[in-house]
Protein backbone atom coordinates (compact mmCIF):
# COMPACT_ATOMS: atom_id res chain seq x y z
CA UNK A 1 0.00 0.00 0.00
CA UNK A 2 1.27 3.50 -0.84
CA UNK A 3 1.31 6.19 1.84
CA UNK A 4 1.70 9.93 1.36
CA UNK A 5 4.36 11.61 3.52
CA UNK A 6 5.59 15.17 3.84
CA UNK A 7 9.34 15.25 4.12
CA UNK A 8 12.29 17.58 3.90
CA UNK A 9 15.08 17.34 1.34
CA UNK A 10 18.28 16.58 3.25
CA UNK A 11 20.65 16.16 0.29
CA UNK A 12 20.56 15.94 -3.50
CA UNK A 13 22.19 13.80 -6.16
CA UNK A 14 21.97 16.23 -9.08
CA UNK A 15 23.32 13.83 -11.69
CA UNK A 16 20.99 10.94 -10.77
CA UNK A 17 17.98 13.22 -10.17
CA UNK A 18 17.38 11.82 -6.69
CA UNK A 19 17.30 13.12 -3.14
CA UNK A 20 17.62 11.94 0.41
CA UNK A 21 14.40 12.74 2.27
CA UNK A 22 14.02 13.20 6.03
CA UNK A 23 10.59 12.22 7.42
CA UNK A 24 9.57 14.25 10.50
CA UNK A 25 6.64 11.85 11.15
CA UNK A 26 9.14 9.00 11.42
CA UNK A 27 11.60 10.58 13.89
CA UNK A 28 13.47 12.21 10.97
CA UNK A 29 14.29 8.85 9.37
CA UNK A 30 16.23 9.52 6.17
CA UNK A 31 15.27 7.60 3.04
CA UNK A 32 18.10 7.72 0.51
CA UNK A 33 18.16 8.19 -3.27
CA UNK A 34 14.43 8.79 -3.79
CA UNK A 35 13.68 9.67 -7.45
CA UNK A 36 11.54 12.60 -8.58
CA UNK A 37 8.31 12.30 -10.56
CA UNK A 38 8.91 15.04 -13.11
CA UNK A 39 8.65 15.90 -16.78
CA UNK A 40 11.55 18.36 -16.56
CA UNK A 41 14.73 18.85 -14.54
CA UNK A 42 14.15 21.10 -11.56
CA UNK A 43 15.83 20.22 -8.31
CA UNK A 44 14.61 21.67 -5.01
CA UNK A 45 16.95 22.97 -2.34
CA UNK A 46 17.98 21.15 0.82
CA UNK A 47 15.39 21.94 3.50
CA UNK A 48 12.49 22.25 1.04
CA UNK A 49 9.30 20.43 2.02
CA UNK A 50 8.15 17.83 -0.51
CA UNK A 51 5.28 15.38 -0.90
CA UNK A 52 6.55 11.81 -1.15
CA UNK A 53 4.67 8.62 -1.95
CA UNK A 54 6.22 5.48 -0.42
CA UNK A 55 5.24 1.82 -0.47
CA UNK A 56 4.66 0.80 3.12
CA UNK A 57 4.63 -2.84 4.18
CA UNK A 58 4.14 -3.77 7.84
CA UNK A 59 5.16 -0.24 8.86
CA UNK A 60 8.41 -0.40 6.87
CA UNK A 61 9.05 2.13 4.10
CA UNK A 62 10.02 0.70 0.71
CA UNK A 63 10.30 2.19 -2.76
CA UNK A 64 9.02 5.70 -3.29
CA UNK A 65 8.85 8.75 -5.47
CA UNK A 66 9.02 12.47 -4.71
CA UNK A 67 5.86 14.02 -6.15
CA UNK A 68 7.08 17.60 -5.83
CA UNK A 69 7.72 20.63 -3.70
CA UNK A 70 4.90 21.96 -1.51
CA UNK A 71 3.89 25.64 -1.62
CA UNK A 72 4.17 27.14 1.87
CA UNK A 73 4.11 30.72 3.13
CA UNK A 74 7.90 30.94 2.71
CA UNK A 75 7.82 29.84 -0.95
CA UNK A 76 4.37 30.93 -2.15
CA UNK A 77 4.06 31.49 -5.92
CA UNK A 78 5.22 34.92 -7.08
CA UNK A 79 2.18 35.17 -9.38
CA UNK A 80 -0.96 33.13 -9.71
CA UNK A 81 -4.18 32.90 -11.65
CA UNK A 82 -6.26 30.71 -13.92
CA UNK A 83 -4.76 29.59 -17.26
CA UNK A 84 -1.27 30.71 -16.24
CA UNK A 85 2.07 28.92 -16.21
CA UNK A 86 4.53 30.71 -13.94
CA UNK A 87 8.04 29.67 -12.97
CA UNK A 88 10.33 31.57 -10.63
CA UNK A 89 13.99 30.60 -10.48
CA UNK A 90 16.34 30.67 -7.47
CA UNK A 91 18.05 33.89 -8.68
CA UNK A 92 14.73 35.76 -8.93
CA UNK A 93 14.37 35.40 -12.71
CA UNK A 94 10.94 34.27 -13.86
CA UNK A 95 8.89 33.28 -16.86
CA UNK A 96 5.15 33.44 -17.32
CA UNK A 97 2.85 32.18 -20.05
CA UNK A 98 -0.65 33.64 -20.06
CA UNK A 99 -3.22 34.35 -22.76
CA UNK A 100 -0.90 33.43 -25.64
CA UNK A 101 2.01 35.58 -24.42
CA UNK A 102 5.32 34.49 -22.93
CA UNK A 103 6.97 36.94 -20.52
CA UNK A 104 10.57 36.67 -19.33
CA UNK A 105 11.99 38.62 -16.41
CA UNK A 106 15.72 37.99 -16.32
CA UNK A 107 19.07 39.72 -16.56
CA UNK A 108 20.13 38.15 -19.86
CA UNK A 109 18.56 36.05 -22.64
CA UNK A 110 20.71 34.08 -25.09
CA UNK A 111 19.24 32.77 -28.35
CA UNK A 112 21.13 30.51 -30.76
CA UNK A 113 18.80 31.22 -33.67
CA UNK A 114 15.87 33.58 -34.05
CA UNK A 115 13.27 33.07 -36.77
CA UNK A 116 10.28 35.38 -36.90
CA UNK A 117 7.46 36.44 -39.18
CA UNK A 118 6.72 39.75 -37.50
CA UNK A 119 8.87 41.75 -35.12
CA UNK A 120 7.50 44.78 -33.32
CA UNK A 121 9.72 47.16 -31.39
CA UNK A 122 8.30 49.26 -28.58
Amino acid sequence: MATLFYGKISSLNYKAGTADVSLPDRENQVIQEVPFLSMFYEMPRPGDTVAVLFEEVSGQIGKGVILGKIFLTVNAPGESGPNMFYKQFADGSSMKYENGKMHFNTRKVEVDELVYNTLTQR
